[in-house]
């Protein structure tokens, strides 16, 4: 007898993959009754699941797959679909979920299916004479774009493989060093060479991380469609960009972020059908998710159009709370009182449900988009609807730096958050409220001198060069002691005590063995 629990990994991701195809057309199915395409994908899909339960040996996982066949397969035949057929169907995939995850965490789940299977029974009034065909006999699907032969790897695997890249990558900085003191061309010429096949080997690892965002996306159709009909509300989601490619382990950390997003736009942010009414808007509210490619960034954004927020109602929560006072309130910028919804507790809705609060959470959204080098930015309009844009590094691995220096330590500034270096004199210095200032070409921007932020023994009147960083639309000076240079560096997360320091974002091993720690721009403010 074959054993087959070695194979369990293999039949869970790729189960998860089917219930995700099923899940997909079966929303196309309820809006596209007429959908053949989308009809022949889920049947092919819960086929598949039935014959790899059955191998397996799942039979209750078995059985429900040939109950959803039997009901795809008269849909096929011409049956038309009635209403409440597609909740059926979901209400089996639900349930094949739960059935595949406790496979794969080990655990049996007791399910009592009569309810169920009583509403399959009323859609097939008889099972006789069901001729359950394998779809895959016939035509087979045209892919776009024709591709190689692929193996399944675990994405644990290719972390480990980066790990190993990294090292190298150290390694080989480390040998530069040593190459550029050294009056040998044999020498010189070896160390090019590992340099070039080191750097073409970080491409290709990079390349193994990297995922269509459609990978994460694809949830989130049925997500919407449920909340939709709990709370009562007409809801057209539009999905674009997914094609965009982003590093898988960002991907992963972002999924809550997003869910938590789509929540509120659909709870808070979009108006019952009566209230969009009164407001001369359509019945049906939009929510768009996207993706698009900016240089080394991708920036995924959710966008609706709701009620939008209201500033002044927010300064006034915000006030009333003591999170900021009334002269402070006054003086700040749209962007300003967006970013006090980052504010654990802090929330614009009138009712905070159990699906959502506009606010509530917001501040774990953030958290989680910093620590992976990102930024959010919120843009709203009373009555006209909110975008939110998390702006996400293409990969958290390997970044574009600017070393700097204070005193004898040595940090790392992301480039794509520098404008400029630039050269003051005592001219150009002032302050102002006990800020302090600096002459940028025709401004006067906040200065930040990184030795006192982070508390660096030294002199701290000593003027150097100031790196002019741009955060969240935000710009400012940071003066450091001395410019070192840009270098590609590989991040390493942080441990210990500096874990969860807002000034910084993880660190890095540089060629001669030292530790540079990377500078969180927006966590200096």
């Amino acid at each position: 007898m074959v054993d087959v629990s070695k194979y369990k990994e293999l039949f869970v991701n790729e189960s998860r993959e089917h219930l995700q195809c099923i899940s997909i057309n079966l929303l196309t199915l309820e809006t596209e009754p007429e959908n053949t395409d989308a009809l022949k994908e889920t049947f092919r899909a819960v086929h598949t699941l039935k014959s790899m339960a059955a191998t397996m040996g799942h039979p209750e996982m078995e059985n429900l797959s040939h109950e959803m066949e039997s009901v795809l397969d008269m849909l096929r035949k011409g049956t038309e679909i009635e209403k409440g057929t597609v909740d059926v169907l979901l209400e089996c995939l639900d349930n094949l979920e739960t059935l595949v995850e406790s496979v794969a965490s080990g655990k049996t789940v007791e399910r009592d299916l009569t309810a169920l299977y009583k509403k399959l029974d009323y859609i097939l009034p008889t099972k006789e004479g069901f001729d359950v065909s394998i779809v895959t006999k016939g035509k087979k699907r045209e892919e776009a774009g024709r591709v190689g032969p692929t193996i399944r790897i675990g994405i644990e695997k290719i972390q480990a493989l980066q790990n190993l890249v990294g090292e190298l990558a150290i390694a080989k900085m480390r040998l530069l060093q040593i190459a550029s003191k050294q009056a040998s061309h044999e020498l010189n010429e070896i160390t090019a060479t590992i340099d070039r096949h080191t750097s073409e080997l970080q491409d290709r690892v990079m390349e193994m991380r990297m995922f269509q965002v459609g990978y994460l996306f694809d949830k989130f159709p049925r997500t919407v469609r449920d909340l939709s009909r709990k709370t009562g509300k007409e809801v057209d989601f539009v999905v674009s960009g997914k094609e965009i490619e982003l590093d898988r382990l960002v991907l992963d950390e972002i999924n809550d972020a997003v869910l938590h997003l789509l929540r509120n736009a659909v709870d808070h942010g979009i108006e019952k059908p009566e209230d969009r009414k009164k407001a001369g808007k359509e019945d049906k509210g939009k929510v768009i998710l996207s993706a698009m490619r900016e240089g080394n960034h991708v920036v995924v954004s959710v966008e609706d159009d709701g009620r939008g927020m209201d500033i002044e109602e927010l300064k006034s929560i915000a006030v009333e709370r003591k999170f900021i006072t009334s002269y402070e309130a006054s003086r700040m910028s749209d962007t300003d009182v967006y970013e006090l919804l980052s504010e654990p507790g802090l929330s614009t809705a009138k009712e905070i449900t159990d699906i959502s609060g506009r606010g509530v959470g917001f501040d774990v959204v953030e958290s989680k988009v910093k620590s992976l080098g990102g930024s959010v930015r919120i843009t709203s309009e009373k009555g006209r609807g909110t975008i939110v844009e998390l702006r996400l590094p293409l990969t958290t691995a390997i970044i574009k730096s600017l070393l700097v220096g204070v005193e004898s330590e040595i940090y790392a500034i992301p480039l794509d958050s520098v404008r400029e270096i630039v050269a003051v004199g005592e001219k150009d210095l002032k302050t102002v409220e006990g800020k302090e200032l600096f002459r940028y070409r025709e401004h006067v921007l906040p200065l930040l001198r990184l030795k006192s932020i982070l508390d660096v023994p030294g002199n701290e009147d000593r003027i150097g060069p100031v790196v002019v960083v741009e955060r969240n639309e935000k710009i400012f000076g940071v003066m450091v002691d001395r410019h070192i240079g840009q270098q590609e560096i590989v991040v390493k997360p942080l441990e210990g005590m500096l874990k969860g320091r807002k000034e910084f974002t993880s660190a890095t091993i540089l060629g001669d063995g030292t530790v540079a720690l990377i500078l969180d721009v927006g966590g200096l403010v």
